[in-house]
């Protein structure tokens, strides 16, 4: 199983996120380091402080006793401390319990005379600060010293802490919190020209192959459009082989073709042996039926090499109809049947080539033609709704069945490959100028035929009005040099 492919965009995201995290933990951890400090100072300085006016208290009798001289107002308010415990101990150079808790870690290692100590410990279940002074019970360099001793619970220390930690934090919480808006912003933006490449892209006909604009790419991108550029200049140049190819040979093919059916109509006429007739007739039938197919293969190549050399302007589609009725009413009138020409508007322009709307309706007239039996009505109608001009050929002939319509307009689909002269590319070349020229083309059922009784095909193009057409809306020309 394949893996799903992989985002640029969050893995953008993820890459600033964990950039974006790694450095807001480690703004943590030094903003804590650095207000622990400060408590754990200013804390420890008070504690000090307290300890050496206890110190002042401290008196050595004549018999080197040791006594604390300390009002019991004194003594409440050195235990008193809103919000934390006060624990205090005084020993006497032999280790004598002088004062307070027996119980009080001393120091690990011994202090020096008039030095004072810091450390953590536990006391009744509780983490507590301690500092210890060494009072010397005399001048001599080699007294012994009263070990004066005082331990605070650290409630309010980490109070302090966490609370100049969250000042610290909050502001730069809000920064990264507005860092992370504005690169989802540059995210986007900074990725907006490729939406805007897909999009120029999935916009495109399949038969545009005319370079992208590479005037607003950012220069990141220019290699991959220019790339592009390149592949599409290749496929454009061999499409144009292929047309190339299509034309020569069909232009190739229609002089022997068209002899031979000349000499086979010939050869029909001086009444030949039934021997010699059928395969006479079966010759002609054939070359009739290659004849129209080289004519198709030309049309489609013209249309396929007009694809690139659209030149549109404002075109009567009356002119059009009156024109190509002009070519046709002879082949319909020898297969014995009637065109009708319903023209409702006289105002139907549309935007267009002129040479590929032509190319549409001949090939409608001739489909309707090719399929009509004798006796037979085609209908051709122009008409106005709106901002619609809409052009429709109905037929009595043999009809299209509902399950095909969705077919018939691929090239070489034909419904009946045994029945009439049609080589499946006609309707294919119809679908392809209605595209070109943004128009939509339906097919519903036709007239009923007189004889057969047999229901024909309508098929309906519906353009936009060039007047009601707004300017940046209307397909350009593509002509190229």
């Amino acid at each position: 199983m394949m893996a799903p492919p992989r985002s640029l965009k969050n893995q953008l995201r993820l890459w600033l996120l964990l950039t974006m995290l790694a450095v807001l933990s480690i703004s943590a951890a030094i903003s804590y380091s650095r207000a622990l400090h400060y408590a754990t100072q200013a804390y420890d300085q008070a504690l000090l402080r307290t300890v050496l006016a206890l110190s002042d208290e401290v008196i050595v009798d004549e018999h080197n006793q040791v006594k604390i001289e300390l009002p019991e107002i004194a003594s409440h308010l050195l235990s008193y401390n809103e919000g934390d415990h006060i624990y205090i101990r005084i020993t006497a150079p032999d280790g004598k319990l002088v004062f307070g808790e027996a119980h009080l870690p001393l120091p690990s290692h011994p202090v020096i005379g008039n030095q004072e100590i810091y450390y953590n410990s536990m006391y009744k279940g509780e983490p507590i600060r301690v500092v210890t002074f060494a009072l010397p019970v005399s001048p001599d360099a080699n007294a012994r010293n009263i070990l004066i001793s005082m331990a605070e619970t650290t409630a309010k220390r980490d109070a302090m802490v966490a609370e100049m930690v969250e000042e610290m934090l909050l502001p730069q919480v809000l920064m990264m919190i507005l860092a992370a808006i504005v690169i989802e912003l540059g995210i986007f933006f900074a990725l907006k020209p490729m939406q805007d490449l897909k999009g120029a892209l999935h916009e495109r006909s399949h038969r545009d192959l005319s370079p992208l604009d590479t005037d607003a790419t950012p220069l990141e991108l220019q290699p991959l459009v220019q790339a592009m550029n390149a592949l599409l200049s290749r496929v454009k140049a061999g499409l144009q082989q292929q047309q190339q190819f299509i034309a020569d040979a069909s232009h190739q093919l229609r002089t022997p073709i068209a002899g031979l059916q000349a000499q086979a109509e010939l050869a029909l006429r001086r009444d030949p042996p039934e021997s010699v007739k059928e395969p006479l007739n079966f010759i002609l039938r054939s070359t009739t039926r290659l004849s129209h197919l080289i004519l198709r293969l030309l049309s489609m190549a013209r249309t396929d090499a007009a694809t690139t050399q659209l030149k549109f302007q404002p075109v009567s589609l009356t002119d059009i109809i009156y024109e190509e009725c002009a070519r046709w009413i002879g082949p319909a009138s020898d297969k014995g049947l009637e065109i009708e020409v319903l023209i409702e508007t006289q105002q139907a322009q549309v935007w267009g080539d002129a040479l590929m709307l032509s190319e549409m309706l001949n090939n409608l007239l001739e489909n309707a033609i090719l399929y009509t039996p004798e006796q037979g009505l085609i209908q051709i109608r122009l008409w106005q709704g709106g901002k619609h001009v809409f052009l429709q050929v109905t037929d009595s002939g043999i009809g299209i069945p509902a399950e095909q319509n969705s077919l018939i307009f691929e090239r070489f689909h034909r419904l009946n490959p045994n029945q009439g002269n049609g080589c499946g590319l006609g309707l294919a070349i119809v679908a392809e100028v209605a595209e070109q020229h943004n128009a939509t083309i339906s097919v519903s059922t036709g007239l009923e035929h007189p004889v057969t009784h047999d229901t024909g095909s309508q098929f309906t193009v519906k353009f936009e009005c060039y007047d009601a057409l707004p300017e940046n809306t209307r397909p350009a020309s593509t002509h190229t040099e």
